[in-house]
């Protein structure tokens, strides 16, 4: 291992950790409770400092609302959530003195509410109120005051993941020099936008196959921002959007030219917004006028995350879950400088290639250039990267983990030649980290970051979940051979009890599936409500409440049990049936007397019964050989209280039973 240079990197500059000052505190009383329901596509900002900030917002119409909490930040970039937000205390304040909230929003200009109790009530059932509501318009535009911080998420209430395909653009740059609050200008040319951005459309043509363009930039007259570079940056990029009319459409970005004190701040040397995909809209900062930083950025734009090095101590790979690495390992940001989502230096002439992962997730390397190794040993012939021809990576799924590993061969010759860091050039291995980071694998791990990653001839590097080892056979200065070993077999989970499904059985009533019992405990579940043996439409969850339509029908539940290296299993439960259902509740007809015979009329049921039967009852206990439709009191049954139970039956249902209201025989 040599000593990482200390050579400054100016986009670890970028977002300082640390909250903003909140001024949405929760008031007292109904207000504790107070909702907004926000639907909108996912966005989040590059983090581009370790340890620092990624702020998250939705795009509800025309605006980008910040927003945080409940789960927000681990929904994926491009995505439609669905959430509940808390009503900000300037909201609730105005509400429930029945007065009028003034909120000075974007720009500076103050925008008025009239709002009221009921308005608060609104928001304060069991119901959230809608963001078009004058309750929700208010909460949206209190995220946008100075000083405001995002808007705190209640409950992420769905989501659905975004379907956004690559296709062949132009992206068009709309350019605006922007002076945050607080900061002194820094003027930059017409001249000085045209050759950054210049510079970004070079290197995103060449990693493209000229598939990807960057139009010449829409120059915008400049303005001083009424934010400084401690407000969220969704709140500066609304106001951008307002003073640009930049719209936010597919294919385009809106960059903001900073001074250079703005890498100190939130604002960041650079900033952008991660995209769902390559064709995605999405905003930079730049605090610097020379074209890496803004081709780093617009890779976010286009859904890149950072290049990021993978650093333990005595392994190659670990495991990695939502709460991060396994013990012992960290991604080192920036750490794969031999990718111009990692180090890039300014005063680079070149920006170097994309590493495998990112562009073969994104189609920026063809499939003809990719090969996948199946099962057993796959040898490949890799050539450069930076070549541009032939077949230049591989990929491999490890069944035991689902990770998927990515084999390339880099040498110092074309954009390659840059590499910031001098690392190592040879035959690499990579794999996907989280927000889409690509993340390099350390063949000779010390536990510190190493600018000698590659896998030597006679080196292997093993998947943590141990069914993948990458060989090196041989390298020379055009070609390296690599051999790929991939054992695929899967193991299978046992079942020790299939699951049940417990809970009142009725119309209206909630029915709750076990996951049963397996060996050994699966990762996760996913359940199908079925209706005799038909799945019900939307019923995925672990809970199901019973409607009309499954009156008389009998229902099961399918648990799938999975686990990292185990064939998915389903088992389904035994049936339940729910009774026929009584929309119309059966009753005694008229008031008992004393010697006049009482009617039981059986209501309305679904479906339609094709056989009833009754038994009478007196204060609540059967009366002898009353099950007939009618029943004639006798004189000890007066001052009883009389009740019938109808029992509905219908061949292939499962049988309903209602008890009527009782009454009183006089």
């Amino acid at each position: 291992m040599h000593a990482r240079p200390l050579l400054a990197l100016l986009l670890s500059c970028g977002l300082a950790g640390g909250a903003l000052a909140s001024s949405a505190q929760a008031a007292p009383g109904a207000a504790d409770d107070a909702l907004v329901r926000l639907t909108g596509e996912v966005m989040r900002t590059s983090v581009e400092t370790k340890g620092g900030t990624a702020f998250t917002a939705l795009r509800v119409g025309d605006r980008f609302v910040p927003v945080t909490g409940a789960g927000v930040d681990d929904v994926p970039v491009g995505a439609t959530a669905t959430v509940d937000v808390a009503v900000p205390q300037v909201v609730t304040e105005a509400a429930e003195t029945d007065g009028t909230s003034t909120i000075t929003s974007l720009g500076g200009e103050d925008t008025r509410h009239d709002l009221g109790p009921a308005d608060l009530a609104a928001a304060s059932d069991s119901s959230p109120a809608p963001a078009s509501s004058a309750i929700g318009r208010a909460t949206r535009d209190a995220a946008f005051a100075p000083g405001a911080s995002a808007l705190s998420v209640d409950r992420l209430v769905t989501t659905r993941a975004s379907t956004a395909a690559y296709t062949p653009a132009t992206r068009r740059i709309t350019y605006v020099e922007v002076t945050p609050q607080g900061m002194t200008r820094h003027p930059v040319t017409s001249a000085e936008a045209t050759a950054q951005v210049a510079g970004a459309d070079a290197y995103w043509r060449d990693q493209s196959r000229s598939e990807l363009k960057i139009a010449a930039p829409t120059v915008k007259p400049r303005y001083t921002s009424a934010y400084s570079c401690d407000t969220d940056p969704w709140v500066i990029w609304n106001e951008a959007m307002e003073r640009t009319g930049w719209t936010g459409s597919a294919n385009s970005s809106l960059v903001l030219s900073m001074p250079p004190a703005a890498s100190d701040t939130y604002c960041g040397y650079g900033l952008g917004s991660i995209g769902g995909s390559p064709n995605s809209a999405g905003f930079v900062n730049v605090a610097d006028r020379l074209h890496p930083v803004l081709t780093h950025e617009i890779g976010h734009n286009m859904s890149l995350g950072h290049a990021n090095f993978l650093v333990c101590s005595g392994r190659s790979d670990a495991a990695r879950s939502g709460s991060g690495w396994a013990s012992g390992c960290f991604e080192d940001p920036y750490g794969d400088s031999l990718d111009n989502m990692g180090g890039a230096g300014s005063d680079e002439p070149h920006a170097p290639m994309l590493s495998s992962p990112h562009a073969i997730r994104t189609g920026m390397l063809s499939s003809a250039a990719t090969v996948t190794a199946g099962s057993g040993t796959t040898r490949v012939t890799l050539l450069p990267m930076s070549g541009r021809a032939g077949i230049r990576a591989a990929k491999v799924k490890d069944v035991s983990t689902g990770v998927t590993y990515y084999v390339e061969y880099r040498t110092p010759t074309g954009r390659d030649a840059s590499n910031v860091w001098d690392m190592a050039t040879g035959v690499r291995v990579l794999r996907v980290g989280p927000d889409q980071s690509s993340v390099l694998l350390d063949p000779t791990p010390t536990g510190g970051w190493d600018p000698d990653a590659v896998l030597t001839a006679g080196r292997t590097v093993t998947s943590y979940g141990g069914r993948v080892r990458v060989t090196t056979v041989s390298t020379s200065s055009t070609q390296a051979v690599v051999d790929i070993s991939n054992h695929t077999a899967l193991s299978t989970f046992t079942v020790k009890a299939s699951p049940r499904i417990s809970g009142t059985k009725g119309v209206g009533k909630t029915l709750t599936a076990s996951t049963g019992s397996w060996s050994p405990t699966p990762s996760s579940y996913s359940y199908r409500w079925k209706r005799n043996g038909v799945a019900i439409s939307g019923a995925t969850g672990r809970t199901y409440t019973a409607k009309t339509a499954d009156a008389g029908r009998y229902l099961t539940v399918t648990v799938t049990a999975k686990r990292s290296g185990y064939t998915s299993r389903a088992v389904t439960s035994g049936k339940v049936g729910i009774p026929i259902h009584a929309t119309t509740r059966p009753y005694i007809s008229g008031t008992p007397k004393v010697g006049r015979s009482s009617t039981v009329m059986v209501g309305s049921w679904t479906p339609t019964p094709t056989s009833y039967s009754y038994r009478w009852y007196r204060n609540g206990v059967a009366i002898s050989g009353a099950t007939a439709k009618t029943y004639t009191a006798r004189s000890f049954d007066r001052g009883k209280r009389l009740q019938v139970k109808v029992i509905a039956r219908r061949s292939g249902y499962s049988t309903g039973i209602v008890m009527t209201y009782s009454k009183t025989v006089q």
